[in-house]
């Protein structure tokens, strides 16, 4: 039995159900996905989120709902029943063991349990098993030669998983049709011109101090243009009003940019990486949702512009 972590927001959640399938599909074992950490603030939900009634850290459980081919994965939640999986819970909310708490509650109830940490500071995981640290957010295929019953911890932002069984992820990782008139008329516009998505993440990016600088997209922008005049720009972020106010900071030229609005709570936000795949040519922000929209983007011709200082391990963490 595997056993994987999924936790944070979309381009998390599919980067660690993407390294799930890598493992199903090469050594054709069973994936459990450990799905507490979406419980762990479960007040005030909202019964119409999708995923799992109950979850609200970020929007919960996105995957079966953004892309309607995936495959359905064993969810921990599912597994044990109602009133011991909330005791687990709980015990992992009580715990200083942070999210492999799990995984120590599986081993402290008699499980032979393993685990597998891509992580910088594992040390800090309060596990007592064995543990083996693998570097960070690398394609390292000696994963599949892990022992039986293996937990993994990790992130796993790295194409390598998904290029190793593109045609099948490829398939299973595909949206829905857009149906709003807005956003139409956005998809429309992107292919219809030679499109550039920006993707500007802040938020709490910003306190942490990991936001990329004005001058990056400036630069990135600028380059963009000087290749390709007729260029448009379509702009996606979590504070668009900021990137309104800071456009020509950003190398934005009024006339060719068009700030993307609208997709902001958990029914629609996942459009906005819908659209990003759409786009010809993007410049990568710093973050998961960033690397995943470049990454499923199947346009001819599509080329991404990255900085080459972004730390994934902090992009990881906090997307």
């Amino acid at each position: 039995m595997f056993i994987s972590l999924m936790n944070g927001g979309l381009g998390n959640q599919v980067f660690q159900y993407i390294f799930a399938r890598y493992l199903e599909e090469t050594t054709n074992s069973h994936v459990f996905i450990d799905d507490h950490v979406f419980f762990m603030t479960k007040d005030n939900a909202d019964p119409d989120m999708p995923g799992i009634a109950g979850q609200t850290r970020h929007n919960g459980y996105e995957i079966d709902y953004v892309f309607p081919n995936s495959k359905k994965m064993s969810l921990l939640s599912e597994y044990f029943e109602p009133d011991v999986w909330e005791y687990m819970v709980d015990n992992a909310k009580n715990a200083n063991g942070g999210m492999g708490n799990i995984a120590q509650q599986l081993l402290d109830s008699g499980i032979d349990l393993n685990m597998v940490v891509e992580a910088a500071d594992p040390d800090k995981i309060a596990f007592t098993g064995n543990k083996t640290k693998i570097p960070g957010n690398r394609f390292n295929s000696s994963v599949r030669y892990a022992q039986e019953n293996t937990y993994f911890y990790g992130y796993w932002i790295n194409p390598g998983w998904y290029n190793a069984y593109k045609d099948i992820l490829r398939k299973e990782l595909t949206f829905k049709t857009i149906e709003d008139s807005l956003n139409k008329r956005y998809e429309r516009d992107i292919r219809n011109c030679f499109s550039i998505g920006v993707h500007i993440r802040r938020g709490n990016f910003v306190s942490l101090q990991w936001a990329l600088p004005e001058s990056y997209y400036h630069a990135a922008n600028t380059s963009v243009l000087k290749e390709f005049p007729d260029a448009m720009f379509f702009v996606f972020s979590d504070d668009i009003g900021w990137c309104k106010e800071n456009a020509e900071q950003l190398g934005l030229p009024p006339k060719q940019t068009t700030f993307v609005e609208g997709n902001f709570d958990y029914k629609n936000n996942y459009i906005d990486l819908q659209l990003l795949t759409m786009c010809k040519g993007m410049v990568v922000g710093a973050s998961s949702f960033s690397f995943l929209a470049s990454l499923l983007n199947e346009t001819p011709g599509f080329f991404a512009l990255q900085a080459r200082n972004i730390n994934l391990d902090d992009v990881a963490k906090q997307s």
